[in-house]
């Protein structure tokens, strides 16, 4: 009778475990879809027999696990912040290049434009007609360069705006995670902790795609979070913002960290990316850009004064700057037509000599266009702005194509990550077959222990 009394106990413990297992894989099954969601396994534990004689007491549900990988999470913290910073300064360089115009409608058209109305000048160096249009044309080049220095300030201010952006967006993930760090330290079992560490899991790694981190494990689920040279971002149930301080005289954002300034220590990530483009390739551009500008000016000046105007006067510069440069710094942001030759045409230096009628100055000036007279006689001024072009191109090519590189190394250690921790509706309909299966024959094995007991107590009681 004891014997059958156990079994019957046995067979509604087993009930119990295999209904649990079915719970599970309906929980896998309804979150087949879920982001970051790790797929569930049911651990079941043999009971050992109470007494000599016995066959066992079953089966008992011994945990539930969520399975991942520890070592391609650490894979993915570390390519994940690369290929964001690669994505955004592909998009961020694609803005610029745009900006740059189309070949032929850009600084290089005005260049021709420029030229060209000093080799029309050449024909007829007397014509109030043909003085006005070089007037008109380096006013216009003038402009051209002003514009372009203008979007490449915009640049680094878009950046800028979108550093500070993305810190916030980083702090408030800091906090989300050092909150879950806090609910798992205080969760009173372990199978009470899987759904945060999910969440957990998805805090990290869209964290991991703003700012490159470093993440160490704590005891009982919780993480420790560093970025830098191993700045203290979480740390337990506590977060440490990222700061914000406006730097003179540009007004850019500097990044700092418990007092520490981390501008420089920061190369991951979306911010990483930002940060590189914001104060190291816009600045290389903007570097070469004054370098053209300040080379157009010097050059057509060097030339321009060397002669005399339409009365026979030694002529003055014809390009000028509303703000001093530095060095060749600003020189395309204040460069500018003289304003005393902008108001009178007759300034304008046609001749090589005292003759009204000579042409040789303007026929100098517009042989600029193709002299190489740059970086040791090897570049023109023509080539200069080529140069500057292709490096665009070719920086925004090159960081698309890494961007789509590590997009492709994401996705395949994303994959192998899946066939451990993603759900398999095929898998998991095998389980629920195997549950099912088992649940169905414990039911018949209690259904016949059930049986056997009132056929034993009807004996007894006759």
């Amino acid at each position: 009778m004891s014997s059958l009394f156990s079994s019957l106990t046995s067979a509604s413990q087993s009930l119990q475990a295999h209904s649990f297992g079915l719970d599970v894989t309906g929980q896998n099954i309804a979150n087949v879809n879920t982001p970051g969601f790790s797929r569930r396994t049911v651990d079941l534990v043999s009971v050992g027999p109470s007494a000599a004689g016995s066959a066992g007491g079953g089966v008992s549900v011994g945990g539930v696990r969520a399975l991942r990988d520890r070592l391609l999470d650490i894979r993915l913290q570390q390519e994940v912040p690369s290929q964001q910073r690669q994505a955004q300064m592909a998009t961020s360089l694609s803005v610029v290049e745009a900006s740059l115009g189309t070949p032929g409608s850009s600084i290089d058209k005005s260049l021709k434009n420029f030229f060209d109305s000093f080799a029309r000048l050449s024909e007829t160096p007397t014509s109030p007609t043909a003085r006005q249009d070089v007037l008109l044309q380096a006013d216009s080049l003038a402009g051209s360069f002003r514009s372009m220095a203008a979007r490449l300030v915009s640049a680094r201010q878009d950046a800028d705006r979108q550093v500070r952006s993305s810190v916030e967006d980083a702090n408030t993930l800091a906090d989300q995670i050092a909150s879950l760090n806090r609910s798992i330290a205080a969760s009173p079992s372990p199978e009470s902790t899987l759904q945060l560490r999910d969440e957990q899991g998805q805090a990290v790694r869209k964290l991991a795609e703003i700012i490159d981190i470093s993440t160490l494990d704590r005891q009982g689920g919780g993480v420790d979070i560093s970025v830098g040279n191993g700045r203290p971002l979480v740390i337990g149930d506590s977060a440490y913002d990222v700061t914000v301080t406006n730097t003179a005289p540009s007004g850019m954002a500097a990044l700092g960290i418990s007092g520490t300034t981390v501008t420089a220590e920061i190369t991951g990530g979306r911010l990483g990316g930002l940060l590189e483009v914001r104060d190291v390739t816009v600045p290389g551009y903007q570097d070469r850009l004054d370098t053209l500008a300040y080379e157009v000016a010097n050059q057509v000046n060097t030339i321009h004064s060397a002669g005399y105007d339409q009365s026979g006067a030694a002529a003055g510069n014809l390009f000028a700057y509303s703000s001093a440069p530095v060095g060749t710094t600003g020189a395309a942001a204040a460069l500018m037509v003289d304003s005393t030759v902008a108001a009178d045409s007759r300034l304008l230096s046609a001749a090589a000599i005292a003759n009204g009628g000579d042409n040789q100055n303007a026929r100098s000036i517009a042989a600029l266009r193709e002299q190489k007279v740059l970086n040791g006689n090897t570049q023109s001024l023509s080539d200069l702005w080529g140069d500057l072009v292709y490096r665009v191109g070719r920086d925004t090519k090159t960081a698309t194509d890494e961007a789509a590189s590590g997009a492709e190394v994401v996705s395949q250690v994303d994959a192998l990550r899946d066939q451990v921790s993603g759900v398999s509706l095929d898998e998991e309909a095998a389980n629920l077959l195997k549950f099912q299966r088992a649940y169905e024959a414990n039911a018949r094995f209690f259904s016949v222990i059930d049986r056997t007991l009132d056929l034993l107590m009807t004996h007894l009681g006759q």
